[in-house]
This record gives structure tokens, sequence and C-alpha cells, in this order.
């Protein structure tokens, strides 16, 4: 029997010595939880640190409304026989890509002495501008107007509104401004001017001296 005993010491040896080189090769290839961990800033109380604020994607590439907003008008001047002068501011909203909606207001004043005239209109339109090209912009709106007439059984000056519907085209040269985009030189056909008569005489009344309107915009 005591010929076992220092066989029965060495197998206790070598077991305890195996578990420690075990346990040790364990610790060696354990993944360290700690290495994802972000490193933490250290607490100052006497400077706070701001909060880290992430920009907010835009939804579906639209651009915010800031950037959509178009600010602008129309104006005309004329000189002769008639003095014109024609004022419109406007406000636009680009919808898609290529088209933009939008308002405006207009105020008119026709005079000469030589022809007794000195008419005031005012009213307001509603368009749509569609870019085809570049520099090729497809214009639709409906303007209304008030406009001043004679009536003859009266003998005085009355007023009536009437509608105007237009379509047309414009050469656009882009400007780069935030919100006056590009300048437009438009031409516009007035689909009811034939219609735009003196109940009375049967003249046109329209402030358009012809169906084809020319205006220069900015918008």
């Amino acid at each position: 029997m005591k010929r076992f005993i220092p066989i029965l010491i060495v197998i206790v040896a070598f077991g305890a010595t195996h578990n420690e080189v075990i346990a040790q090769n364990e610790e060696y290839y354990k993944i360290d939880s700690t290495r994802n961990e972000r490193p933490r800033r250290p607490t100052d109380t006497s400077t706070p640190v701001p909060p880290v604020v992430e920009e907010q994607p835009q939804q579906d590439g639209v651009p915010p409304l800031s950037e959509r907003i178009r600010l602008g008008g129309s104006f005309g001047l004329g000189f002769g026989t008639v003095t014109n002068i024609n004022l419109s501011p406007m406000a636009g909203l680009q919808l898609t890509d290529k088209l933009v909606g939008g308002v405006g207001v207009t105020y008119m004043w026709l005079y000469s002495r030589r022809l007794g005239v000195n008419n005031n209109y005012y009213g307001g339109r509603t368009f749509l501008m569609y870019s085809i090209l570049p520099m090729i912009t497809l214009q639709a709106e409906y303007e209304g107007m008030n406009v001043q007439y004679y009536n003859p059984t009266e003998r005085r000056n009355q007023r009536m509104w009437i509608g105007s519907p237009l379509v047309g085209g414009a050469y656009t040269q882009p400007l780069g401004g935030r919100y006056t985009r590009a300048v437009h030189m438009t031409l516009l056909y007035n689909l009811n001017h034939q219609n735009q008569l003196n109940p009375f005489t049967g003249r046109n009344i329209s402030p358009y001296i012809s169906p084809f309107v020319f205006r220069i915009t900015f918008l």
C-alpha cells in the first residue's frame, strides 16, 4: 500500500495543475464585455457638457418649407397715348422640383387726358408654373379683375368683375436668390378676352389691349 502513495500524490498534483491551466486559458479567451462600452466622460460639475443634438434628416428628400418659399412679382410701365402702371406682388411655393404654385394681387392704373381715361383696376390671381427645360417654363393662371366701364344710360361709370384664364410660357433666367430664384419673360394668352365687353356699348373693357399679355416676372 505504501508504494501507491507516491503515485497518488503525483496524480493529485497533476490534476490541480491541469485545472489551474484550464482556468487561465478560459480567462484569456473570455470576451471582454467592456470592449464595446463607450468611454465615459469625466464628470465636471463646474462646466456642464451640452447635449449632442443630432440633425434630423429630411423626410423623403423634401426640402424644408423655408427653402421652398418664392417671393417676387411682376410690374409694367407704359407711356404714350395711355399711361399704364401695373404692379403685382406674388408669393409662391415649390410644390415639386419643377412645379411652382402661388397667388398674387394686381393693381393697374390707366390714364389718358386726350382720351378721357382715368381708370383703376384691381384684383388677384392664382397660378401654376412648370419648368419643362432649365430655361423654358409653362404657365397657367386665372385672374379676376375689378374693372371700370361707362354706362351711357345713366351717364356714369360702373364697376364689375371679369375673369381671365391665361395660358402661355416664359423664357426663364436663374438669379440665384434665396426667395427670388429667377426672372421670367412671360407671354400669355387670355382665353376670355373676346367676352369681356361693356354690356351697354359692346366695347371690350379688359385692362389688356389685346388677348396677348406680356409680363416680366421675378419669382
